[in-house]
């Protein structure tokens, strides 16, 4: 047997006994119970320094070996400035009790500075903006082709629980390279879960647990936005599990993601977000969400499970965008999204409506399995609607060899615009997970319900 054929069926093989794990439990996505480590990793070196109970209450910044006593509750976060740094809380537990700081865990470095072997491990965050953030100070200013000069490289985050962050619970900022999030519970933050930020690349978030982040702005009263002088309130979409933003190159494997707002995986690149509302905050954003791998992975309980090119076709008029727009008018402003030559294998999809959505070029869709009982659900949908209807860009390139599904659908290979170069073969239907399964072709769909506005569901008349 071929060595490609034989690491696709190791990758099914893993993706699928964790979907059986999860079917045979609940059923369901549980709500977000926070726990304490069920086990430490790694030993305390002799050389690691105590920063003990009567350094709980001020802002600890390690540039040394450095270790936390789990018996403290520790309230103004720690910062790591140094490369060849451990940071082991041993379980203990950093909160922000004002719910107003911006980063319990902050690893950084000036941007010309190159930072290396950094390892925090076994903590318990909660409550700040982000409860972990990895930053390259003064990125706005690298120039195009040197923003990786200084790079970061082996920096591990890992066996640590992350919850209630205000904002995104992991944030591995701009031009950002060689972070590892491993063995991480992320759950209940209000943005997204994982956020790689524009530019970063090379990063890995893999056997983490990620599960009901996103719904911060998703209040039953709505929130207020102004359209054409109105006040109205809107719905939100709420965010998703991990957003690869205009980040490239990076391996998301091996881990479990439900119950997220919006979604599971998005792939798109920020459009210059804010230009001229918040100048001071806005800078160019280079590069697409171009070549990453996301495999191995249990997407399940989602509203969409993987989308490349997730913003492609989405209204952005109210993000102030520097990007230029292909429409643009009162009510719409529309720009390119760039997420190009984006894997996905090996993964299985449970009860996700849309498994995965493909609005850019060159992506690869291989080995996974798709099940559920819902008889819309669809695995795969390839084609954007404006890009191909009014520039004459159809999704290219597209392939989907290998993948299964087990969904009520009996055809669930759907384009749903014009596609060319598109290499589809060997997907099958089954009744059963046990079953050969039947070749199914790649048919017409429909398009998704597009929402008025990006995050927008619905908007109404304020009160």
């Amino acid at each position: 047997m071929g060595v490609g054929v034989d690491a696709g069926r190791r990758r099914w093989a893993r993706a699928s006994a964790a979907l059986v794990a999860v079917v045979l439990g609940t059923g369901c996505v549980p709500a977000v119970e926070e726990k304490p480590l069920a086990s430490l990793v790694g030993t305390v070196s002799a050389a690691s320094t105590l920063a003990g109970c009567d350094r709980a209450a001020e802002r600890i910044v390690a540039t040394a070996d450095t270790h936390l006593d789990p018996a403290c509750l520790y309230t103004a976060g720690v910062e790591v400035r140094a490369s060849d740094v451990v940071l082991d809380c041993r379980g203990a537990r950093i909160e922000d009790p004002t719910g107003s700081a911006g980063r319990g865990i902050w690893v950084v470095a000036p941007a010309d500075v190159p930072l290396a072997n950094v390892t925090v491990r076994n903590c318990v965050l909660k409550g700040f903006l982000n409860n972990v953030r990895v930053s390259r100070e003064g990125f706005r200013a690298l120039a195009p082709g040197a923003e990786y000069d200084a790079a970061f490289s082996n920096v591990v985050i890992e066996n640590s629980h992350l919850y209630a962050s205000r904002g995104s619970g992991v944030f591995v900022d701009a031009y950002v390279t060689g972070v590892t999030l491993r063995e991480l519970e992320i759950a209940g933050s209000g943005s997204v879960g994982v956020y790689l930020e524009a530019g970063s690349r090379d990063n890995v978030v893999e056997r983490s647990r990620i599960h009901r982040n996103g719904y911060a702005d998703v209040v039953p009263d709505g929130l207020p936005i102004t359209i054409g002088g109105l006040s109205l309130r809107y719905e939100s979409t709420g965010r998703e599990g991990i957003a690869i933003d205009g980040s490239r190159g990076n391996v998301v494997r091996d881990n479990v993601l439900s119950g997220n707002s919006a979604g599971g995986i998005f792939l798109y690149k920020n459009c210059g977000e804010y230009a001229t509302q918040r100048p001071a905050q806005w800078w160019p954003r280079r590069y697409g969400a171009d070549d990453n791998v996301i495999e191995g992975n249990l997407i399940h309980h989602e509203k969409h499970g993987v989308w490349i090119g997730s913003r492609m076709n989405e209204n952005q008029l109210f993000m102030d965008c520097s990007d230029p727009a292909y429409v643009s008018n009162a009510f719409e402003r529309v720009h390119i999204d760039y997420a190009a030559r984006n894997v996905v294998r090996g993964n299985a999809f449970h009860e996700v409506p849309y498994g995965v959505r493909v609005e850019d070029d060159g992506a690869r869709v291989e080995d996974n399995w798709f099940t559920g009982a819902d008889p819309a659900a669809l695995a795969v949908l390839i084609g954007t609607q404006r890009r191909t209807a009014l520039l004459g860009r159809p999704v290219d390139g597209s392939v989907v060899t290998g993948n299964h599904s087990q969904l009520p659908d009996p055809s669930p290979w759907r384009w749903i615009h014009p596609h060319t170069g598109t290499v589809f073969a060997d997907n099958r239907v089954h009744g059963s997970v046990l079953d050969a399964g039947t070749p199914a072709p790649l048919v017409a769909g429909v398009q998704p319900p597009v929402n008025p506005f990006l995050f927008v569901i619905r908007f109404w008349a304020a009160p």
